[in-house]
């Protein structure tokens, strides 16, 4: 029981990253080939598990819990907290309808009819668990992680013996930068880092422990998921990549392969939801009630009104959104080294070189991105 709220932190950092981003990797990787694909993989595993750190040392050089518009507010002044605000609002209207879409679609396919009824049912009972935060949410949190890793496994028992060597060793250098906006997306999950801090109360230390458990947990599966997809699919492999296994494999993979969507698109959904609703809380103190209302009304409203470009979403909320948030956090950070009011539980130096590099990093990916739409 000592080990357990580690746990639930490292699973709050999982839920939250892997959701919608791991069915479109396989699409991604497939662009580029496989050894490229890893490679584009790994680097971005590295660059979010960096910025993960940096934003982990924010929160706790902060007295109180925040979002990040709130640490963008305090370090940075009131113009990049909007920018902040801007970013997170967008990213997580456009992330919780991709999830309301998604979960519609996996649904229909596992129990039949109408797939915009089982989003509509699937939102209801999602943000039902968010109005009743943290404690609820966390223990589903570790439930459904638990059953991301089971349901892993098993497709890679049905998969094993359809794997081709020759659908991983094509190459394709020159659309390098096609992976780049979906595995940014996949891999991000900082939003749940302030809600980490929250479940490891009194045990900050183990805050850097759980950021290293929860981040090579996100990079395995990543990793075993795309080498089996790609292994079978190679270049048939569809943009959600649990349909072109389930035409290749059969009816058996169609069931598991939209079981592993359900759940990971679940858990994401949560913690997103939850998120949005504590940027209101926390950094513009509105009541709990009137948060949560406003993290649910406009993606139900864009669901309502026909909004439902699933993989446009994804690729903006990653590749754009996602890269100037990860800019305010490198300038929080690198203020909060000087300004901060606390002493943290550990430190990963003041990164004045990386901290460059990431910016760099992310200010040419969001301009590739939207260079690309």
């Amino acid at each position: 029981m000592r080990k357990l709220p580690l746990l639930e932190a490292s699973a709050t950092l999982i839920g939250t990253a892997i959701g919608a981003g791991i069915l479109g990797i396989p699409y991604a990787v497939s662009q580029v080939g496989f050894p490229l694909g890893i490679a584009i993989m790994t680097i971005m595993a590295l660059v979010v598990g960096l910025r993960h750190l940096m934003l982990a040392e924010i929160t706790l050089r902060t007295p109180h819990v925040h979002q990040m518009p709130g640490y963008a507010g305090i370090y940075l002044g009131p113009w990049l907290k909007r920018v902040s605000f801007t970013a997170v609002l967008l990213g997580g209207y456009g992330s919780l309808l991709a999830y309301t879409i998604g979960q519609g679609e996996v649904l229909a396919v596992l129990f039949g009819g109408s797939m915009v009824w089982w989003s509509l049912g699937f939102f209801a009972f999602g943000v039902t668990l968010v109005y009743f935060g943290l404690n609820v949410i966390k223990r589903s949190e570790l439930v459904m992680t638990v059953f991301i890793f089971l349901i892993t496994v098993a497709i890679g028992i049905f998969a094993w013996n359809d794997i081709t060597f020759d659908n991983l060793v094509f190459f394709e250098p020159g659309k390098w930068v096609l992976p780049y906006g979906v595995l940014l997306f996949a891999f991000s999950g900082s939003i749940a880092i302030p809600q980490m801090r929250e479940e490891l109360k009194g045990r900050e230390r183990d805050l850097k422990k759980s950021l290293f458990i929860g981040s090579f947990a996100v990079f395995g599966v990543y990793l075993l998921f795309t080498y089996l997809v790609l292994g079978v699919t190679g270049n048939d492999t569809t943009d959600i990549a649990t349909i072109g296994l389930g035409d290749k494999i059969g009816p058996q993979m169609i069931l598991i392969g939209n079981l592993l969507a359900f759940f990971t698109m679940g858990t994401s959904f949560l913690t997103s939801a939850l998120g949005m609703k504590e940027v209101f809380m926390f950094d513009y103190h509105f009541s709990g009630s009137k948060s949560w209302w406003m993290t649910v009304v406009v993606p139900l409203l864009l669901f309502i009104s026909g909004v439902r470009d699933f993989i446009a979403v994804l690729g903006i909320a990653g590749g754009v959104l996602s890269g100037i948030q990860s800019i305010v956090i490198v300038l929080s950070f690198w203020r909060a080294r000087k300004t901060g009011w606390r002493k943290p539980e550990f430190t990963i130096g003041p990164m004045r070189l990386w901290g460059s590099v990431l910016i760099i990093f992310f200010l040419l990916g969001a301009v590739m991105t939207i260079i690309n739409i």
